[in-house]
Protein backbone atom coordinates (compact mmCIF):
# COMPACT_ATOMS: atom_id res chain seq x y z
CA UNK A 1 0.00 0.00 0.00
CA UNK A 2 1.87 3.01 -1.18
CA UNK A 3 -0.56 5.99 -1.80
CA UNK A 4 -3.17 6.87 1.56
CA UNK A 5 -6.96 5.87 0.47
CA UNK A 6 -8.86 8.20 1.32
CA UNK A 7 -11.62 5.58 1.44
CA UNK A 8 -10.02 3.94 4.69
CA UNK A 9 -12.39 5.84 7.60
CA UNK A 10 -16.24 5.05 4.97
CA UNK A 11 -16.55 1.83 5.90
CA UNK A 12 -19.19 1.15 8.74
CA UNK A 13 -18.23 -1.33 11.34
CA UNK A 14 -17.55 -4.23 12.34
CA UNK A 15 -14.47 -4.89 10.58
CA UNK A 16 -12.89 -0.98 9.53
CA UNK A 17 -12.86 2.77 9.82
CA UNK A 18 -15.13 5.07 12.67
CA UNK A 19 -18.18 4.65 11.14
CA UNK A 20 -19.35 7.50 9.96
CA UNK A 21 -17.08 10.55 9.39
CA UNK A 22 -18.81 13.05 10.75
CA UNK A 23 -16.51 15.64 12.79
CA UNK A 24 -13.44 14.43 11.17
CA UNK A 25 -10.89 16.64 9.33
CA UNK A 26 -9.82 15.89 5.21
CA UNK A 27 -6.61 15.33 6.29
CA UNK A 28 -7.43 12.39 9.32
CA UNK A 29 -9.75 10.51 6.50
CA UNK A 30 -6.83 10.64 3.65
CA UNK A 31 -4.06 9.71 6.14
CA UNK A 32 -4.61 7.56 8.84
CA UNK A 33 -7.33 4.22 8.98
CA UNK A 34 -8.12 3.20 12.43
CA UNK A 35 -9.44 -0.48 12.61
CA UNK A 36 -12.09 -0.05 15.63
CA UNK A 37 -13.96 -2.84 14.42
CA UNK A 38 -10.87 -5.40 15.20
CA UNK A 39 -9.13 -3.97 18.20
CA UNK A 40 -9.13 -0.16 17.56
CA UNK A 41 -5.86 -0.52 15.48
CA UNK A 42 -4.09 1.91 13.57
CA UNK A 43 -3.98 0.47 9.96
CA UNK A 44 -1.91 2.14 7.76
CA UNK A 45 -0.71 6.10 7.74
CA UNK A 46 1.09 8.56 6.63
CA UNK A 47 2.83 11.63 7.45
CA UNK A 48 3.95 15.11 6.00
CA UNK A 49 7.30 14.51 4.32
CA UNK A 50 7.83 18.22 2.67
CA UNK A 51 4.49 17.94 1.28
CA UNK A 52 4.01 14.41 0.34
CA UNK A 53 2.36 11.86 2.08
CA UNK A 54 5.25 9.43 3.33
CA UNK A 55 4.07 6.07 4.79
CA UNK A 56 5.08 5.14 8.62
CA UNK A 57 2.81 2.54 9.63
CA UNK A 58 3.09 -0.43 7.32
CA UNK A 59 0.32 -3.23 7.01
CA UNK A 60 0.47 -6.74 4.58
CA UNK A 61 -2.05 -6.73 1.31
CA UNK A 62 -5.61 -7.67 3.07
CA UNK A 63 -5.14 -6.48 6.14
CA UNK A 64 -8.32 -4.82 6.17
CA UNK A 65 -9.90 -8.10 5.36
CA UNK A 66 -12.24 -9.99 7.55
CA UNK A 67 -9.81 -13.18 7.80
CA UNK A 68 -6.39 -11.12 8.79
CA UNK A 69 -4.35 -11.76 11.38
CA UNK A 70 -4.82 -8.55 13.80
CA UNK A 71 -0.86 -8.77 14.44
CA UNK A 72 0.51 -8.68 11.00
CA UNK A 73 0.54 -5.26 11.06
CA UNK A 74 -0.34 -1.74 11.61
CA UNK A 75 -0.24 -0.53 15.35
CA UNK A 76 -2.36 -3.11 17.38
CA UNK A 77 -2.75 -2.53 21.07
CA UNK A 78 -1.97 -5.26 23.69
CA UNK A 79 -3.66 -5.58 26.51
CA UNK A 80 -3.83 -6.62 29.61
CA UNK A 81 -0.68 -8.91 28.98
CA UNK A 82 1.56 -7.53 26.02
CA UNK A 83 3.95 -10.20 24.66
CA UNK A 84 3.77 -14.20 25.57
CA UNK A 85 2.52 -15.66 28.98
CA UNK A 86 4.68 -18.80 29.94
CA UNK A 87 1.23 -20.75 30.23
CA UNK A 88 -2.81 -21.01 29.69
CA UNK A 89 -3.02 -21.13 33.06
CA UNK A 90 -2.50 -18.30 35.31
CA UNK A 91 -2.63 -17.73 39.09
CA UNK A 92 -3.72 -14.33 41.09
CA UNK A 93 -3.99 -13.99 44.56
CA UNK A 94 -5.38 -17.95 45.15
CA UNK A 95 -7.22 -17.75 41.73
CA UNK A 96 -6.55 -19.41 38.53
CA UNK A 97 -7.78 -18.39 35.12
CA UNK A 98 -7.47 -19.84 31.66
CA UNK A 99 -6.53 -17.94 28.75
CA UNK A 100 -6.70 -19.65 25.35
CA UNK A 101 -3.21 -20.82 23.14
CA UNK A 102 -2.35 -18.67 20.60
CA UNK A 103 0.83 -18.67 19.60
CA UNK A 104 2.54 -21.95 17.43
CA UNK A 105 3.39 -23.24 20.41
CA UNK A 106 -0.17 -23.02 22.36
CA UNK A 107 1.16 -20.09 24.19
CA UNK A 108 -1.54 -16.95 25.10
CA UNK A 109 0.26 -14.09 23.28
CA UNK A 110 -0.68 -10.32 23.54
CA UNK A 111 -3.59 -10.06 25.73
CA UNK A 112 -7.90 -9.75 25.06
CA UNK A 113 -8.37 -6.47 23.28
CA UNK A 114 -7.02 -7.10 19.57
CA UNK A 115 -8.83 -9.33 17.95
CA UNK A 116 -12.68 -7.66 19.25
CA UNK A 117 -15.02 -4.59 17.81
CA UNK A 118 -14.58 -1.54 20.03
CA UNK A 119 -17.07 1.30 20.35
CA UNK A 120 -15.77 5.00 19.15
CA UNK A 121 -16.86 7.72 21.72
CA UNK A 122 -15.72 10.94 20.61
CA UNK A 123 -14.57 12.22 17.24
CA UNK A 124 -12.72 16.00 16.68
CA UNK A 125 -10.96 17.39 13.89
CA UNK A 126 -7.62 15.44 13.99
CA UNK A 127 -8.43 12.65 16.71
CA UNK A 128 -10.61 9.68 17.42
CA UNK A 129 -11.12 8.33 20.44
CA UNK A 130 -12.45 4.58 21.27
CA UNK A 131 -13.31 2.64 24.10
CA UNK A 132 -13.30 -1.51 25.00
CA UNK A 133 -14.47 -2.83 28.12
CA UNK A 134 -13.98 -6.38 28.99
CA UNK A 135 -17.33 -7.36 30.01
CA UNK A 136 -19.75 -5.37 27.49
CA UNK A 137 -16.78 -5.89 24.22
CA UNK A 138 -16.26 -9.93 24.89
CA UNK A 139 -18.15 -11.10 28.02
CA UNK A 140 -17.20 -14.45 27.07
CA UNK A 141 -13.81 -13.63 28.07
CA UNK A 142 -14.69 -12.09 31.24
CA UNK A 143 -13.82 -15.22 33.29
CA UNK A 144 -10.58 -15.55 31.96
CA UNK A 145 -9.09 -12.50 33.96
CA UNK A 146 -9.11 -11.57 37.51
CA UNK A 147 -11.40 -8.66 36.79
CA UNK A 148 -13.16 -6.40 34.47
CA UNK A 149 -11.81 -3.28 32.89
CA UNK A 150 -11.92 -0.51 30.63
CA UNK A 151 -9.66 0.38 27.94
CA UNK A 152 -9.58 3.94 25.74
CA UNK A 153 -7.35 4.83 23.15
CA UNK A 154 -7.11 8.40 21.42
CA UNK A 155 -5.06 8.54 17.93
CA UNK A 156 -4.43 11.97 17.09
CA UNK A 157 -3.03 13.02 13.84
CA UNK A 158 -0.85 16.20 13.30
CA UNK A 159 1.06 16.88 10.23
CA UNK A 160 4.37 14.63 10.96
CA UNK A 161 3.23 13.02 13.68
CA UNK A 162 0.56 10.76 15.01
CA UNK A 163 0.31 10.07 18.66
CA UNK A 164 -1.72 7.08 20.49
CA UNK A 165 -2.47 7.59 24.05
CA UNK A 166 -3.65 4.49 26.29
CA UNK A 167 -5.58 4.90 29.61
CA UNK A 168 -6.99 1.78 31.28
CA UNK A 169 -8.64 1.63 34.44
CA UNK A 170 -9.04 -1.33 36.37
CA UNK A 171 -13.03 -2.25 37.51
CA UNK A 172 -11.62 -4.73 40.00
CA UNK A 173 -8.23 -5.56 41.54
CA UNK A 174 -6.25 -7.35 38.74
CA UNK A 175 -2.80 -7.25 37.27
CA UNK A 176 -2.15 -5.27 34.12
CA UNK A 177 0.34 -4.10 31.06
CA UNK A 178 0.17 -2.13 28.25
CA UNK A 179 1.84 -2.33 25.01
CA UNK A 180 1.74 -1.39 21.26
CA UNK A 181 3.15 -3.32 18.33
CA UNK A 182 3.85 -0.60 15.60
CA UNK A 183 5.02 -1.96 12.52
CA UNK A 184 7.30 1.01 10.04
CA UNK A 185 7.83 -0.04 6.25
CA UNK A 186 11.36 -1.22 5.60
CA UNK A 187 13.10 0.87 4.35
CA UNK A 188 10.95 3.96 5.01
CA UNK A 189 11.26 5.76 1.57
CA UNK A 190 11.10 4.35 -1.61
CA UNK A 191 14.30 2.97 -3.04
CA UNK A 192 16.10 3.01 -0.21
CA UNK A 193 18.28 0.23 1.10
CA UNK A 194 16.67 -1.43 3.70
CA UNK A 195 19.66 -3.20 5.19
CA UNK A 196 21.67 0.52 5.63
CA UNK A 197 18.42 1.79 7.94
CA UNK A 198 19.78 2.02 10.83
CA UNK A 199 17.88 1.47 14.91
CA UNK A 200 18.78 3.90 17.58
CA UNK A 201 17.14 2.58 20.88
CA UNK A 202 18.35 3.95 24.28
CA UNK A 203 18.58 0.62 26.16
CA UNK A 204 21.32 -0.50 28.39
CA UNK A 205 19.73 -3.85 29.33
CA UNK A 206 18.26 -7.09 27.12
CA UNK A 207 16.71 -10.29 28.21
CA UNK A 208 17.39 -13.12 26.76
CA UNK A 209 14.87 -15.74 25.37
CA UNK A 210 14.64 -18.96 24.57
CA UNK A 211 11.51 -19.94 22.83
CA UNK A 212 10.08 -16.25 22.89
CA UNK A 213 10.31 -16.76 27.20
CA UNK A 214 12.64 -14.98 29.14
CA UNK A 215 15.94 -17.29 29.48
CA UNK A 216 18.45 -16.43 32.48
CA UNK A 217 18.98 -13.19 33.52
CA UNK A 218 19.04 -10.03 32.14
CA UNK A 219 22.50 -8.65 30.91
CA UNK A 220 23.76 -5.78 28.94
CA UNK A 221 22.40 -4.75 25.72
CA UNK A 222 25.40 -4.85 24.54
CA UNK A 223 25.76 -8.95 24.71
CA UNK A 224 22.92 -8.56 21.92
CA UNK A 225 23.37 -5.82 20.02
CA UNK A 226 25.33 -2.11 20.52
CA UNK A 227 22.86 -0.31 22.56
CA UNK A 228 22.68 2.57 23.59
CA UNK A 229 23.46 3.55 20.37
CA UNK A 230 22.83 3.53 16.60
CA UNK A 231 23.12 0.22 14.61
CA UNK A 232 22.66 -0.71 10.66
CA UNK A 233 19.48 -3.31 10.45
CA UNK A 234 21.74 -4.96 8.15
CA UNK A 235 20.85 -8.51 8.05
CA UNK A 236 20.53 -9.26 11.86
CA UNK A 237 16.92 -11.05 12.81
CA UNK A 238 15.16 -9.28 16.21
CA UNK A 239 12.77 -10.29 18.46
CA UNK A 240 14.42 -9.46 21.25
CA UNK A 241 13.15 -7.93 24.55
CA UNK A 242 15.85 -4.62 25.83
CA UNK A 243 15.19 -2.65 29.07
CA UNK A 244 16.44 -0.31 31.24
CA UNK A 245 15.90 2.52 28.74
CA UNK A 246 17.53 6.22 28.70
CA UNK A 247 14.93 8.66 29.45
CA UNK A 248 14.51 12.46 29.05
CA UNK A 249 12.44 14.55 30.65
CA UNK A 250 10.32 11.89 30.82
CA UNK A 251 10.31 10.26 27.34
CA UNK A 252 12.13 7.82 26.09
CA UNK A 253 13.12 8.24 22.52
CA UNK A 254 14.10 5.77 19.31
CA UNK A 255 14.91 6.19 16.16
CA UNK A 256 14.49 4.66 12.68
CA UNK A 257 16.80 5.79 10.07
CA UNK A 258 16.43 5.78 6.39
CA UNK A 259 19.81 7.63 4.90
CA UNK A 260 18.76 7.38 1.77
CA UNK A 261 16.02 8.86 2.08
CA UNK A 262 17.07 11.76 4.34
CA UNK A 263 14.51 10.72 6.63
CA UNK A 264 13.93 9.45 10.34
CA UNK A 265 11.05 8.17 12.48
CA UNK A 266 11.21 9.33 15.95
CA UNK A 267 9.48 6.99 18.22
CA UNK A 268 8.79 8.47 21.99
CA UNK A 269 7.44 7.16 24.53
CA UNK A 270 6.36 7.65 27.97
CA UNK A 271 9.46 6.30 30.51
CA UNK A 272 6.33 4.37 32.67
CA UNK A 273 6.66 1.76 29.36
CA UNK A 274 10.19 0.53 30.39
CA UNK A 275 10.40 -2.11 27.51
CA UNK A 276 11.20 -2.24 23.68
CA UNK A 277 10.61 -5.37 21.80
CA UNK A 278 12.35 -5.20 18.86
CA UNK A 279 11.33 -7.35 16.36
CA UNK A 280 12.25 -7.97 12.11
CA UNK A 281 9.34 -10.39 10.85
CA UNK A 282 10.85 -12.33 8.63
CA UNK A 283 9.53 -10.95 5.46
CA UNK A 284 11.64 -8.45 5.87
CA UNK A 285 9.25 -5.35 4.54
CA UNK A 286 8.89 -4.07 8.17
CA UNK A 287 10.37 -3.20 11.22
CA UNK A 288 9.20 -3.15 14.91
CA UNK A 289 9.86 -0.64 17.50
CA UNK A 290 7.52 -1.80 20.45
CA UNK A 291 7.10 0.05 23.65
CA UNK A 292 5.33 -2.44 26.83
CA UNK A 293 4.90 -1.29 30.45
CA UNK A 294 6.89 -4.47 31.32
CA UNK A 295 8.94 -7.65 30.28
CA UNK A 296 7.14 -9.91 28.70
CA UNK A 297 6.56 -13.88 29.45
CA UNK A 298 6.69 -13.61 33.11
CA UNK A 299 3.18 -15.01 34.74
CA UNK A 300 3.93 -14.49 37.85
CA UNK A 301 2.79 -10.85 37.34
CA UNK A 302 5.99 -9.38 39.19
CA UNK A 303 6.34 -5.59 40.21
CA UNK A 304 10.27 -5.43 39.63
CA UNK A 305 9.45 -6.82 35.95
CA UNK A 306 6.86 -3.92 35.07
CA UNK A 307 4.00 -5.65 36.11
CA UNK A 308 1.25 -3.22 37.96
CA UNK A 309 -1.24 -4.48 40.63
CA UNK A 310 -4.20 -2.60 40.14
CA UNK A 311 -7.21 -2.03 42.40
CA UNK A 312 -10.43 -1.13 41.27
CA UNK A 313 -10.49 2.01 40.11
CA UNK A 314 -6.96 2.49 39.60
CA UNK A 315 -5.13 3.44 36.02
CA UNK A 316 -1.93 2.75 34.30
CA UNK A 317 -1.12 5.00 31.04
CA UNK A 318 0.49 4.41 28.34
CA UNK A 319 1.73 6.50 25.29
CA UNK A 320 3.54 6.95 22.14
CA UNK A 321 4.12 9.28 19.64
CA UNK A 322 5.48 8.76 16.06
CA UNK A 323 7.38 11.90 14.40
CA UNK A 324 8.69 12.07 10.63
CA UNK A 325 11.57 14.30 10.75
CA UNK A 326 14.72 14.60 8.32
CA UNK A 327 17.71 13.28 8.73
CA UNK A 328 21.00 14.18 7.67
CA UNK A 329 23.63 11.64 6.42
CA UNK A 330 26.96 11.97 8.08
CA UNK A 331 28.73 10.79 5.00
Amino acid sequence: MTAPPSQLLQGEPPLHGVGHAEGLDRQFIERVGIVVGRGAACGPAWLDDKGTPRQVVWVPEGYLEAGARPTSGGIPILCPYPGRLATTTIEFEGRRFDLEPKDKLGRPIHGLVHERPWRVTAREAATVTAEYQLSREAPDLLSRWPADFRLVVTWALAPRSLTCDLHLTALGRMPAALGLHPYFPLPLSPGGDAAACRLDVPARQWQPQKDWLPSGPILPAERRVAFPGSVPIGSLEYDDVFTDLVAQGGIVTSRYVDPAGGIALRVEQDAGCGTIVLFTPPHRRSVCIEPYTCLPGDATFDPARGWRILDAGAELHCRMTLVLEEHASSG
